[in-house]
């Protein structure tokens, strides 16, 4: 009886927020590898460990602990064959936070260089500082809004989408520059 009331309690969604991330790669020669997230909650639907030109993996659902009214995370994809400044790798990295009461939703999209993935080896609240530093309120995207992320020295953009519910659909996608 105890294992039937944890699996209910578990897959009950009820009040619970949840945000369906897709990354799709549009880019014609770039792939996005080595994934990695962080988000206080359950996730379902793993990360595909390389997302190859043309390819849109099925979403990963994030879903908030229960009793929790918000569900918001961190994702990061090594961009292959793309160096910043000090011939680091290039990271993409998407951060949400997805809200019970409607219009609340955000999205930010990030592109830092790190010498190693920047979500290896910190702990939890390493992870939470990181995200509430990539989250921040000038970078954020709110529902009904497409926001593209481009940089004169990159050749690729990153276009992403939020909308305003609390089960939440966000797509991003990974493009060439043109």
């Amino acid at each position: 009886m105890l294992t039937y009331m944890q699996q209910f309690v578990t897959s009950f969604i009820g009040f619970k927020t949840r945000a369906s991330v897709t990354i799709s790669n549009n880019h014609h020669d770039m792939q996005l590898t080595n994934p990695a997230n962080f988000s206080p909650g359950d996730m379902r639907n793993p990360l595909d460990p390389t997302i190859t030109p043309g390819q849109t993996p099925n979403s990963s659902n994030f879903i908030a602990k229960l009793g929790n009214f918000t569900s918001q995370g961190m994702i990061s994809y090594k961009i292959v064959g793309q160096m910043g400044p000090n011939w680091n790798p290039l990271y993409l990295i998407i951060t949400w936070k997805v809200k019970l009461i409607a219009g609340e939703n955000s999205i930010c999209i990030n592109v830092r260089e790190y010498q190693s993935p920047p979500l290896d080896n910190k702990t939890p609240e390493e992870k939470y500082y990181l995200f509430k530093e990539l989250h921040k309120k000038e970078n954020r995207i709110y529902p009904g809004g497409t926001a593209m992320w481009e940089d004169d020295g990159s050749i690729f953009i990153v276009r992403r989408t939020i909308d305003n519910m609390s089960d939440a659909t966000i797509k991003v996608s990974f493009d060439q520059k043109n």
